[in-house]
C-alpha cells in the first residue's frame, strides 16, 4: 500500500518562476560526491533530482533514491508544506522529484542487510514534484 500526502496549504508557497532568479546559488552535487565527502557539503545549496522511497508526515521528511531511482544512494529530505511549489501537490512512493536545499548532516540508519550506515540529510529549500 503506497503512502500518499496531498497537500494544500498555498500561502507560502513560491512558484518555479518566482524561485528562478535563486536557483544559479545551487549547485548539482552528485550521490557519490555527496555521500563520500558529506561534512565538506554542511551548509552548501545544492541540488537534485530523484524518486520519493518514503514519505513522514508526522516527522516531515522524504527518503529520496537519487541517480536512476537506485535505492541503495538514498537522503534524507526535511522539508515544510511551503518549501514546495505553488500549485496541487500530490505526493506518493516512486514519485519523481527535483528539489533544491542546504546540506545539514548525516542520518544513521539500518540497512536491508543488517548493517549501521550514514545518508545525507538535506533541508529544503524548494521542492519541485511534476518534473
Amino acid at each position: 500500500m503506497a503512502t500518499r500526502i496531498n497537500l494544500v496549504d498555498k500561502s507560502k508557497q513560491i512558484t518555479a518562476a518566482e524561485f528562478a532568479n535563486k536557483r544559479k546559488d545551487y549547485s548539482y552535487v552528485s550521490f557519490d560526491n555527496l555521500y563520500s565527502n558529506t561534512s565538506l557539503y554542511y551548509g552548501t545549496k545544492v541540488h537534485q533530482k530523484g524518486h520519493i522511497k518514503d514519505l513522514d508526515m508526522e516527522h516531515k521528511y522524504l527518503l529520496i533514491a537519487l541517480d536512476g531511482n537506485d535505492e541503495s544512494k538514498t537522503i534524507k529530505l526535511k522539508y515544510n508544506l511551503s518549501n514546495f511549489e505553488r500549485g496541487k501537490v500530490s505526493l506518493q512512493e516512486n514519485d519523481p522529484i527535483k528539489f533544491y536545499g542546504r546540506v545539514l548532516t548525516t542520518d544513521n540508519y539500518i540497512n536491508d542487510k543488517g548493517r549501521t550506515v550514514q545518508r545525507p540529510v538535506i533541508s529544503a529549500d524548494f521542492i519541485q514534484s511534476k518534473i
